[in-house]
C-alpha cells in the first residue's frame, strides 16, 4: 500500500509539471487555440447576451421545432459557448485543485495497475496506457463528431491527455506491483 501512495503522489507531481511544461512554457498548444482579435468587444456581447455562468448551446434544441432547428445547423453558425461571468484567475486554489484531480487519477491508475496483475514493468505501464487511450479517446475525440467542433483543439486535448498518462504510467509502473508481490 506504501508503494502505492508513493508512486501516487510522485505520478501526480509529474503530471502536473508536464502540464506546466505544456500549457506554461510549449507555444505549441497556442498555434492550435485561436486568439480573439477584440477580447473586450467580444467580452461585451457576451456579458449582454448570456445572462450568467454556464455552457450555452446554440441553436438550442428547445427553441424550436426540429425542422427549425436542424435549418439553422444546415445555416451555420453553431456553437457552444463556456462563460464564466464572474472571471476567473490561475492562482494558488487553481493549481491547489489541479494537483488533487492529477492525484485522484493517479490513485485510480494505480489502483488498476495493482488489481491488473501484470508483473513487469512493461505489462503495467500497458495497463495504464490503455486505460489512458481509451479515456482520451472518448472523452475528446467524441466532441468532433457529436457537436462538430473542428478537430484541432480536441486533437490537443486527446494527445494531452494521453501524453499525460503515459507520464503516469512511467512512474506507476515502477512503484506499483500486482498484490501479494
Amino acid at each position: 500500500m506504501k508503494q502505492l501512495v508513493i508512486g501516487s503522489v510522485v505520478a501526480a507531481v509529474a503530471m502536473f509539471f508536464w502540464g506546466f511544461l505544456v500549457w506554461g512554457v510549449s507555444p505549441f498548444p497556442y498555434r492550435v487555440l485561436k486568439p480573439v482579435a477584440d477580447v473586450p468587444a467580444l467580452q461585451e456581447a457576451l456579458k449582454r447576451a448570456l445572462p450568467e455562468s454556464g455552457v450555452y448551446l446554440f441553436p438550442h434544441p428547445s427553441q424550436g421545432s426540429e425542422e427549425d432547428v436542424q435549418k439553422k445547423l444546415a445555416e451555420g453558425g453553431f456553437g457552444r459557448v463556456v462563460f464564466v461571468r464572474e472571471g476567473a484567475t490561475m492562482g494558488g486554489s487553481t493549481f491547489g485543485l489541479g494537483y488533487l484531480h492529477n492525484l485522484v487519477t493517479a490513485l485510480l491508475l494505480a489502483l488498476l495497475v495493482r488489481s491488473a496483475g501484470g508483473v513487469g514493468y512493461g505489462a503495467r505501464f500497458g495497463t495504464v496506457f490503455l486505460a489512458g487511450l481509451a479515456g482520451a479517446i472518448y472523452s475528446n475525440l467524441g466532441k468532433p463528431i457529436w457537436y462538430f467542433d473542428p478537430w484541432a483543439a480536441h486533437v490537443l486535448d486527446f494527445a494531452y491527455d494521453l501524453s499525460s498518462y503515459v507520464v503516469a504510467g512511467l512512474v506507476l509502473a515502477k512503484f506499483v506491483r500486482p498484490e501479494g508481490r
